[in-house]
């Protein structure tokens, strides 16, 4: 069995933190008036970069050993 590095945990606690986040973020905007206007979504700016950097990260790490 293969041991897991600090990134590979990061980014897979991370990926099940993206979820929940959006899980929130799409309950909260049900909530939200229909004539209240579109939601921007600036948070996801932050977010993909960050999750593909450490997705790629952790793949190269896998396949490597």
């Amino acid at each position: 069995m293969q041991k897991y590095t600090k990134i590979q945990k990061a980014t897979l606690f991370l990926i099940i933190t993206y979820l929940f986040w959006e899980l929130s973020v799409w309950y909260w905007s049900r909530s939200q008036p229909p004539e209240g206007g579109a939601i921007i979504r600036v948070d996801l700016i932050i977010i993909y970069p960050v999750l593909l950097v450490l997705i790629l990260v952790s793949a190269f790490q896998y396949f490597k050993k």
